[in-house]
């Protein structure tokens, strides 16, 4: 039991109810017995004026012991639980009345308490030597009595030998009794209640315990009931939280553990394509090199060196999108013409385009200002969108870069009248070597990383590449740059 936090719980407020009942008896017990003092000094703080009324006539022409002690030993036969001293003004004891087999244990007692009970009228609770201890305080009553022409005092100890004896016969008796009776009962409710309640309140740990085991076991699906809004309701929560997190990262996790299969598959197939092919030309020239015609042996070198240049691409591609992945590659931004720009790129990529049969052209609107931006990355863009539009037009089809003034910015737009993309496949265009079946295949050239490319470059330059499609009529890339200043 001592193993599991209730019981730990449970075990502190057991010891923690014994300990503060133990202390509750004794200060009950010993409260008790100040209490009896204190009432007994209260009840009785007349008896030494009475007293000393009685034995004024007898002390006036000085003090007699005979006749004081046949009248004293009437008061004490009828309160036998006092002891009845004389003191003069030093506070010595002149004559004392107590018990025969209880001798004095010290001559005197200090006046500073009596005179203060005499003062306040006895209505201020003290203690006051006891002349049979040499340690011991007790209640007493106290009254001015002049001995002769000399002052001096009745005092009386409230409570002697046989008054203790009583007071403990009591206090082990009934008091005992009847404070462990109540500590018991007391202790008993306490237990019971609190035990319960330690339980209700421990239930949702474990509770939370238990989901937390399940969830490391691999039930990522577990969650928790929030229930009050206290701390343990701020921790389920949280609890959620980490676990729809966790969850979520798993799933993020197990995405990209699938795109990097589809990557390495995709990268293997592109470079075992041209690979293969050059492989084969090369070996075939050599094995047959006597025998082949120069334009044979031209056109075969031709084809390995495409193939080598493929290979090129593919792999600066890879490397390019690798340290844009890693941001090792930042925007040196500064102010261009984004019309000229444009149109540099399309007189580069004019000979693919003839060679390809589309029409390529640039339609810059009114009154363009200069952009922000990385000359050489967003050229790197502007290229990658038109390559990729060029190689998925048809013949006799156009391709056009449309700039035009939006807000603070230009807007840069590069559209085809190619076969547009499915809808259900605009959201994957973006991914490394996806290629759509509909107009994106291996044998069109492209290794299907120039949009990926293309979007991380916008993507640095605080924009977002957005495309827009609809099967037959084509469709059109489209990104944003900051005017310049």
């Amino acid at each position: 039991m001592l193993r599991t936090f209730y019981g730990r719980l449970s075990t502190i407020f057991l010891l923690l109810i014994l300990g503060l009942g133990a202390g509750w008896v004794a200060i009950a017990i010993v409260s008790a017995g100040h209490l009896f003092d204190d009432v007994e000094q209260l009840l009785n703080r007349g008896y030494a004026q009475s007293i000393a009324s009685e034995l004024s006539p007898l002390v006036a022409s000085g003090f007699r012991g005979d006749r004081v002690t046949s009248a004293i030993h009437y008061m004490m036969v009828l309160n036998p639980m006092v002891s009845i001293y004389l003191l003069d003004s030093q506070g010595r004891v002149s004559a004392s009345f107590t018990n025969p087999a209880e001798p004095l244990a010290r001559s005197g007692v200090n006046l500073s308490p009596v005179l203060k009970f005499i003062s306040s009228g006895g209505r201020e609770v003290l203690k006051g030597d006891d002349p049979l201890s040499a340690t011991r305080s007790r209640p007493f009553s106290a009254a001015p009595l002049m001995l002769g022409g000399d002052q001096g005092f009745v005092y009386i100890i409230l409570g002697g030998a046989r008054y203790d004896a009583a007071l403990r016969m009591i206090s082990q008796s009934f008091y005992l009794r009847a404070g462990l009776a109540a500590f018991l009962l007391a202790l008993a409710s306490t237990l019971v209640l609190g035990f319960s309640l330690f339980f209700l309140v421990t239930r949702r740990l474990r509770s939370l315990s238990e989901s937390m085991a399940a969830f490391q076991q691999g039930e990522l699906s577990r969650r928790l009931d929030v229930g009050a809004r206290d701390e343990l309701g701020t921790l389920a929560r949280s609890f959620n939280q980490m676990a729809e997190t966790i969850a979520a990262d798993m799933d993020k996790l197990k995405g990209a553990e699938r795109m990097r299969r589809e990557l390495v598959e995709n990268i293997s197939h592109d470079l075992r394509s041209p690979l293969t092919s050059l492989q084969g030309y090369l070996e075939t020239i050599l094995r047959k090199d006597p025998d082949l015609e120069p334009a044979q042996r031209r056109e075969f070198l031709e084809i390995s060196l495409r193939n080598a240049s493929s290979l090129r691409r593919l792999v600066e591609d890879l490397f390019e999108l690798a340290r844009l992945d890693a941001r090792q590659i930042l925007p040196r931004r500064e102010p261009f013409q984004v019309a000229e720009l444009a149109q540099d790129v399309v007189l580069k990529l004019a000979p693919q385009a003839r060679s390809a049969g589309v029409t390529v052209t640039t339609e810059p609107g009114p009154d363009l200002p200069l952009v922000w931006g990385d000359i050489a990355l967003i050229e790197r863009v502007l290229t990658n969108l038109l390559e990729n539009a060029i190689s998925f037009t048809p013949a006799s089809g156009s391709t056009r870069v449309e700039m035009s003034r939006q807000g603070s910015g230009v807007r840069i737009a590069v559209c085809d009248t190619g076969p547009g993309i499915p809808a259900e496949e605009l959201g994957r265009i973006f991914e490394r070597f996806y290629r759509t079946d509909a107009s994106r295949s291996r044998s069109s050239g492209g290794a299907g990383l120039g949009l990926a490319i293309a979007r991380q470059i916008v993507e640095l330059h605080g924009g977002a590449l957005e495309v827009t499609s609809r099967p037959g009529q084509g469709s059109s890339f489209s990104f944003r740059l900051e005017q310049a200043g």
